[in-house]
């Protein structure tokens, strides 16, 4: 806790005046761009944001309208070498624009997609999406051949942190981080204990109810790794599975989720639009999931993102200016280079609560954090023998995780399914209309809670909603992301 006192000797905060956004400006005239291109982008992101509905899982690259980055992508700017790196990085960069555009085009109102095309007869969302397309192939190849291409480019490959540097200094982060490192260390105390005790002595509500994937099976340790070295096959040497395989890995690391059900709360279910809100239906448990990739030890590894969802917060357990509307978990598995699980994580979806779970044969010590604290590491990742799986046991109301352990079979099982993450951002409405569940800010819609008043001087916006992925900030002391891909690399030394 005293290193946590030198917070009140620190320096006020100043405000910088960056120039990047005027810099960014100037790029299409530097690079002398085919005008047409760069207005219908300019026309199609001015619609976008008078609609709100501009997608907020990948990180636009200012001055270049056909790319967008990840804090992934942003860190292996600093590994891609020869030319053909280079422009398989900036091939993924297009494609995360190209998928983010797609589901913003869906996400639009029908008079504004007619605006953008021929402003007769049905919406052809189809033309506009081809549109996009070509005009983004069209302005890449044009500024692929400028010999300012990549120097123009890189500067401007980064993602925006999630802490405000002006609700920090506004409100006086220093003194106040004080008083919420003391209440957070309690609490991490509290959390510690609850994974000291015995498996059988955590307290019940209600009845233990285990949701279990409803196909796949684990194909086992040497086809896990011979797919995982198959798909590092290319030129950045990073994991890239196709579909299929994707697939086949998301259903052999699905866990098991062993909920405290005690209430209507505690039923995950399957997020759905009605009557213009956003519900969880619980007659139809579901998992979404999604990939991401970080740096273990300075190496691409891959990662598998599992993510439900609960009707709201509630109950006695949870503080009550965490309560609220919406609520999910996490589940985050990390596979080395062989295809082994070396690191489980879990978080709340709304960034809070963050736990890691390493292999303990594979950490030699975990690294002290400086003006933070330590990783949260309440136990190891248990050995998951072939034929089991990871259980994660959940608390009622307040939904969080109280013990990973290693399942073979459970009574009464619930199968759930797996769906892609993706989902969400283009969930139809009863009419057919498509919306996005989070706004364009990565915060799900109706989740706000108490807490943003309070805990403002935290840097965090509207702290305690839930939150789309790549905008998970996991500390309020200090500053760390969940999609940081040197997370693990900051926090541990591997052996």
């Amino acid at each position: 806790m005293k290193r946590y006192l030198s917070l009140f000797f620190l320096p006020s905060f100043f405000l910088f005046l960056g120039c990047a956004s005027i810099l960014s400006q100037r790029i299409p005239q530097t690079l002398e761009r085919p005008r047409p291109c760069q207005e219908f982008f300019e026309r199609l992101d001015e619609k976008v944001r008078e609609a709100g509905v501009k997608d907020a899982s990948a990180f636009s690259v200012p001055g270049f309208p056909y790319l967008r980055t990840s804090r992934f992508l942003s860190a292996l700017r600093e590994k891609v070498n020869d030319e053909q790196e280079r422009m398989i990085w900036v091939r993924w960069m297009q494609d995360l624009d190209l998928q983010s555009r797609k589901k913003e085009i869906s996400n639009l109102p029908d008079e504004i997609v007619l605006s953008l095309t021929s402003g007769k007869g049905r919406p052809d969302r189809e033309a506009l999406a081809d549109q996009v397309e070509s005009c983004s192939t069209a302005l890449l190849l044009h500024d692929h051949g400028q010999p300012s291409f990549y120097t123009s480019l890189e500067p401007f490959v980064r993602v925006p942190d999630e802490y405000s540097l002006v609700l920090r200094t506004a409100g006086l982060y220093p003194l106040i981080a004080l008083p919420v490192a003391v209440v957070t260390e309690n609490s991490r105390k509290k959390i510690g204990k609850r994974f000291d005790a015995n498996l059988e002595d955590l307290p019940v509500d209600g009845s233990l109810r285990a949701f279990v994937p409803g196909a796949g099976q684990s194909p086992g340790r040497q086809t896990v790794q011979e797919m995982i070295e198959e798909s590092t096959e290319n030129p950045l040497r990073v994991p890239l599975p196709d579909a299929i395989r994707e697939k086949e890995l998301v259903e052999a690391f699905a866990p098991i989720f062993i909920q405290d059900m005690a209430a209507s709360y505690d039923r995950p279910g399957e997020v759905r639009w009605k009557n213009h809100r956003i519900e969880v239906n619980p007659e139809k448990p579901t998992v979404y999931y999604y990939f991401s990739h970080a740096l273990l030890r300075g190496e691409p590894i891959l990662q598998i993102n599992y993510a439900i969802w609960y009707s709201e917060r509630a109950g006695d357990q949870p503080p009550s200016i965490e309560k609220g509307y919406l609520d999910g978990l996490t589940v985050r598995i990390s596979l080395d280079d062989q295809g082994g699980p070396f690191m489980g994580e879990a978080m709340s979806n709304c960034g809070c609560y963050h736990l890691f779970a390493p292999d303990r044969e594979r950490v030699d010590r975990i690294l002290s954090r400086p003006l933070m604290f330590d990783a949260m590491v309440p136990q190891w990742l248990p050995e998951i023998p072939t034929g089991e799986r990871l259980g994660i046991r959940i608390n009622s109301g307040w939904h969080q995780v109280q013990r990973l352990n290693s399942v073979k079979e459970v009574p009464d099982p619930v199968a759930y399914e797996l769906v892609p993450y993706k989902v969400l951002e283009t969930l139809p409405h009863e009419d057919g209309r498509t919306e996005s569940i989070f706004n364009e800010h990565g915060i799900a819609k109706g989740s706000e809670r108490v807490e943003r008043f309070i805990l403002f001087s935290m840097g965090i916006p509207s702290v305690g909603s839930m939150r789309q992925r790549g905008h998970h900030a996991i500390e309020l002391i200090g500053r760390a992301h969940f999609d940081d891909p040197y997370l693990f690399d900051q926090s541990f030394v591997f052996k």
